[in-house]
C-alpha cells in the first residue's frame, strides 16, 4: 500500500478510463440518413412520374362534327411551324368571307371540348367570318405525344396561321380558351397578321401560375413537389415554362384589340390572371369582361347569348367585316 501511494503521488501510474460504447447511436444516425435518402429519392421519383403524366395526358376525343350544327366544312391537315407535326382540323368557310378566326382549345382538350366552340363557329359564320378549328399536338386527332402547356403549341398555332394565309386571308383573329388563350396571346403578340384576339380564361405566366397552382393539377402538396416537378419537367421533356408568358409578351400587340373573358368563380385559373394582363397592356381598345358565377371557361355556360353577341361583334368590328 505504501508503494502504491508513493507511485500515485509521483504520477507514475495513469488513471484507468473505461469507455462505454453506444452502438445504438450510430445505428440511429444511419437509420435516419437512410430514411431521409429514401424519402428524397421517393419525392424525386414521384415528381418525375407526375410531371410525365401531366405532359402526356389522355387524349380528349373529337366527339362531334360541324355538320351536326348545320355547318359546311372541310377536313384539313397542316403542319406546325418549325417541327412539322401533322395537325388535324376543320375549315368552316363562310360565304364571301374576307376574314377568318382560328380557335385554340385548352389543355388536354380537343377542337370540340370547349362548350363555346361550335356555337361560336355558328355565330361567326353567320356574320361572314370563316373559322378554323384544329387539335393541338398530342390532342384530338393530331400527331405528337407531348403536351407542353403552351410552349411547343405556339408552333402549332403558327402553323394554323400559315395555313389560313395560304387560303388567302389577310384579316385573321384568334379565340383561345385556357391554355389556348395563353398560347394565342404569346403568338399574336409576335405575329403581325393577327388583327385581334379573344382570351377566355388565360394564365398570365405559366411558371408563376404553376408555382402557386400546381396542386390543382397534381393533388400533391406544394412543398416539396412543385419545385421538384418544375425542375424535372425541362429535363424530361425539353419544355421551358418561361417560354409561355403572355405577361411578358402582350404589350407587343400594341393597339390591336383584345377581349378578355373571365369568371369570378374560376378556381382553376383565377380571374386575377386576366385582370393582370388587361392592366399590363392598358389599351383603350381592349375589354375586360368578368362573368359572375362563371367557373373555368364557363362564361358561355352562364350567359350564352351575351357571350356569343360579345365575341361575334368584337370580331366583326376588329376584323372589319362588312356584310353586303
Amino acid at each position: 500500500m505504501d508503494n502504491l501511494g508513493a507511485e500515485l503521488r509521483d504520477g507514475n501510474t495513469s488513471p484507468i478510463i473505461i469507455e462505454t460504447k453506444k452502438p445504438w447511436r450510430k445505428r440511429l444516425f444511419l437509420g435516419f440518413i437512410g430514411f431521409v435518402s429514401i424519402a428524397v429519392l421517393g419525392c424525386i421519383g414521384i415528381s418525375g412520374f407526375v410531371g410525365w403524366l401531366l405532359t402526356h395526358p389522355i387524349r380528349e376525343p373529337v366527339v362531334s362534327k360541324p355538320s351536326e350544327f348545320g355547318l359546311t366544312y372541310q377536313d384539313v391537315i397542316f403542319t406546325s411551324r418549325e417541327d412539322n407535326i401533322k395537325l388535324s382540323g376543320w375549315y368552316i368557310p363562310a360565304q364571301n368571307a374576307k376574314a377568318v378566326v382560328i380557335q385554340a382549345h385548352g389543355y388536354a382538350g380537343s377542337r370540340t371540348k370547349e362548350k363555346p366552340s361550335f356555337p361560336v363557329t355558328q355565330a361567326l359564320v353567320q356574320q361572314g367570318i370563316s373559322v378554323l378549328m384544329f387539335d393541338f399536338r398530342a390532342s384530338g386527332e393530331s400527331e405528337g405525344s407531348l403536351v407542353s402547356v403552351g410552349d411547343f403549341e405556339q408552333r402549332d398555332l403558327q402553323g394554323a396561321i400559315d395555313y389560313v394565309k395560304r387560303l388567302g386571308y389577310q384579316n385573321v383573329g384568334i379565340i383561345g380558351y385556357s391554355m389556348g388563350a395563353s398560347t394565342a396571346a404569346v403568338v399574336a403578340a409576335n405575329e403581325v397578321e393577327i388583327k385581334s384576339v379573344v382570351l377566355d380564361s388565360p394564365f398570365a405566366d405559366l411558371k408563376e401560375y404553376l408555382q402557386v397552382n400546381m396542386p390543382t393539377w397534381t393533388k400533391l402538396p406544394n412543398v416539396p413537389f412543385t419545385p421538384l416537378i418544375l425542375r424535372e419537367i425541362p429535363v424530361l421533356t425539353g419544355i421551358i415554362p418561361e417560354n409561355v408568358s403572355p405577361l411578358h409578351e402582350i404589350n407587343k400587340l400594341g393597339k390591336r384589340p383584345i377581349l378578355f373573358i373571365a369568371g369570378d368563380a374560376d378556381d382553376t385559373i383565377p380571374m386575377e390572371n386576366s385582370k393582370e394582363l388587361w392592366e399590363k397592356v392598358n389599351n383603350p381598345n381592349d375589354e375586360y369582361w368578368v362573368v359572375p358565377g362563371a367557373k373555368h371557361v364557363g362564361a358561355y355556360s352562364v350567359l350564352p347569348d351575351q357571350y356569343l353577341e360579345k365575341v361575334t361583334m368584337f370580331f366583326v368590328k376588329s376584323l372589319q367585316v362588312h356584310r353586303a
